[in-house]
């Protein structure tokens, strides 16, 4: 089988496609997680300045802080993911090459799958707990449901993105000569640095 056979195969194919579908959604809560993040900078802005110049904080402001948190965290998760952007520990991994890799990457993703599916059901009774119970903020009684609601679908949004990068592991497990799909490729030190070298002489 010839590299282009390899690379056009019925399951590159159904992955290029899944993750045209989902890459849209993911920049898309990226961007809101960026200015839900500069919203907030600018709420704390204000909140300097009403606090020391007119002795008049806004009430309330931690209770927003405390809702808004879990956006920054979660918004862009699977985005990060797609781009292979979390922090990983590459001692080992670094020296592998080929179907050994990919195998070793497949493991990885796959284990994340099984973590990540664990945490769905129980993040959902928290919110649901939340929601039934009415719980909410202490001073201005922000309902915090809606936080603890964004916290399993953005937990499934990032399992559907791991489930495609799993085949995509698996595909090039079984064919390591084929043109990485729908999976991040991890740069050395020696290929980034060559980069920001270039980046840094670029006028």
């Amino acid at each position: 089988m010839d590299k282009s056979s390899r690379d056009d195969d019925g399951l590159a194919r159904l992955l290029k496609l899944a993750d045209r579908l989902l890459s849209p959604i993911e920049d898309a809560l990226n961007l809101l997680s960026g200015l839900l993040i500069f919203g907030l900078m600018f709420l704390g802005m204000l909140q300097i300045i009403l606090r020391t110049v007119f002795r008049n904080p806004i009430f309330g402001y931690i209770d927003v802080v405390e809702a808004t948190m879990v956006a920054f965290a979660l918004l862009s998760i699977s985005q990060v993911q797609r781009l292979g952007g979390h922090v990983r520990m590459e001692i080992l991994v670094g020296y592998l090459k080929g179907a050994a890799l990919w195998a070793a990457e497949t493991i990885g993703v796959a284990v994340q799958i099984v973590i990540v599916a664990i945490l769905i059901p129980y993040s959902y009774s928290h919110f649901y707990r939340s929601w039934s119970f009415g719980d909410s903020t202490i001073d201005i009684e922000l309902p915090t449901w809606p936080a603890k609601l964004l916290v399993p679908v953005m937990l499934g949004v990032l399992l559907i993105r791991l489930c495609i990068q799993l085949l995509g592991y698996i595909r090039l497990t079984i064919n390591p000569g084929s043109t990485p799909v729908a999976v991040p490729v991890m740069k050395t030190v020696e290929q980034q640095a060559e980069e920001e070298i270039k980046g840094a002489s670029t006028p």
